[in-house]
């Protein structure tokens, strides 16, 4: 799925990224064992090729939405969020990763998650939206509960991270902000 226009929030522009973007801070972010700790991704090596062809597959996509995350003071690429899949018109699911560590605590996760739910609610019309954290990713916990979500459940014992079993946090916002009863 393509962004007709970019999304706009006082630090970030979240745009829809092209093959041209496969290459440079993305593809050394994608091959920084630190950066990747916390993904689903984090036990494998990129190239600038893979990068192009996910890129190609969530432009072409009518169940997700890649966007990438620009500094506006700088125009850097800084991270990347993304909607998807999307099980229109219940619910969709949310993830980021804000690769630039100089960015790191300046809430650009915050920023993202804020924006791309909104847009997720009133341009799509999505009911509710759903992300996944692992207990030990306390920055990304925090950038989700700051814009809005509401834990829903903990799973312990779901992946083994540096030799250790580590839990996940399932956290949820649906359309009306308002929390479960």
């Amino acid at each position: 799925m393509i962004l007709a226009r970019p999304i706009e929030t006082p630090q970030l522009t979240l745009a829809t990224l092209s093959h041209e973007h496969a290459n440079g801070p993305y593809l050394a972010w994608m091959n920084d064992p630190e950066i990747l700790r916390y993904t689903e991704s984090r036990n494998r090596t990129f190239t600038a090729a893979d990068l192009e062809r996910f890129i190609a597959e969530n432009n072409t996509s009518e169940d997700n939405l890649l966007l990438g995350m620009f500094d506006k003071s700088d125009g850097a690429h800084v991270g990347n969020i993304k909607l998807g899949p999307i099980r229109r018109p219940e619910s969709g699911e949310i993830g980021l990763i804000v690769g630039d560590r100089r960015k790191w605590g300046k809430g650009f996760g915050r920023e993202a998650i804020s924006a791309l739910t909104h847009y997720a609610f009133s341009e799509i019309g999505l009911a509710k939206a759903t992300a996944g954290c692992y207990f030990s990713n306390a920055g990304s916990i925090r950038a989700f509960l700051a814009s809005g979500w509401h834990e829903e459940e903990r799973r312990e014992r779901v992946a083994e991270i540096d030799g250790k079993w580590e839990g996940i946090v399932r956290l949820a916002r649906d359309r009306s902000g308002r929390r479960p009863a």
